[in-house]
């Protein structure tokens, strides 16, 4: 590969506009964990699929060879930020984690924080009667405990597993949800609680807001620690770190 190839670990709306913006000057391959079945479009390579761990990860880098990688994964794939930490330490290649801020708590938000998805769905039923739950397809087997209720999973893809739960549906959608669209929902389906996860951006911000205005509690699942490492909140401050970079 070239001395401007570049790895950036994407499924994020930040990997995909650093992706675009770069493409013109650096050999980009895209890494996509393959959880989508029908990503969007990305600039530069595509590569699907998962590394195998740390031992994956470093077969990739040492035959790859690329020059930088960027971590703009989700933020909730703690798993593999911590694996691409760790394998570009090893292999002395520069590093960065491009991670957009979470969201704050605003006047009118009634929010209940939890560190774990148990934690989560075995407190749910004290919140609500029909949960509208918005965390993807992952973890998704503790709602069995949220018993007394009814759950409604939107995602984008069919999960592979369902909780054991005698009154859940599943509604597939794919955003952008609109704040007219998102409170439209809450009443059609008369959802009472939301379970989301601290997303940050925009592109989900519509289902905070429209829980805030219909007075609706939200189920926050926190954000996983993730190592400490060289990081920034967007995708201009990433393009101008791979551009001091001399590449």
């Amino acid at each position: 590969m070239s001395t401007r190839h570049l790895l950036i670990l994407g499924g994020t709306g930040e990997a995909r506009q650093l992706a675009t913006l770069l493409a013109d000057q650096y050999d980009i391959v895209v890494s996509l964990a393959g959880r989508t079945q029908d990503p969007m479009a990305l600039a530069g390579t595509v590569r699907q699929g998962g590394f195998g761990g740390l031992p994956g990860l470093l077969r990739y880098l040492e035959q790859d060879r690329p020059a930088a990688v960027i971590d703009a994964t989700h933020p909730y794939a703690a798993r593999m930020g911590t694996t691409a930490v760790q394998a570009t330490a090893q292999m002395q290649i520069p590093f960065l984690r491009l991670e957009r801020p979470a969201w704050i708590q605003q006047p009118g938000d009634d929010w209940h924080i939890f560190e774990t998805v148990e934690a989560l769905a075995e407190r749910l039923p004290s919140l609500g009667r029909h949960g509208l739950i918005t965390l993807g397809g992952a973890n998704l087997g503790a709602f069995s405990r949220a018993t007394g209720m009814r759950l409604t999973l939107r995602a984008i893809d069919p999960p592979d597993i369902l909780p054991d739960h005698p009154a859940i549906e599943v509604l597939l959608d794919r955003g952008p949800f609109t704040l007219k669209r998102e409170r439209d929902l809450l009443t059609r389906l008369g959802i009472d609680v939301l379970v989301a996860r601290n997303a940050g951006g925009s592109a989900t911000r519509a289902k905070i807001d429209a829980a805030r205005l219909h007075k609706l509690p939200v189920a926050l699942l926190a954000r996983p620690a993730r190592p400490v490492s060289n990081y920034v909140e967007s995708v201009a401050a990433a393009a101008r770190w791979v551009q001091g970079l001399g590449l």
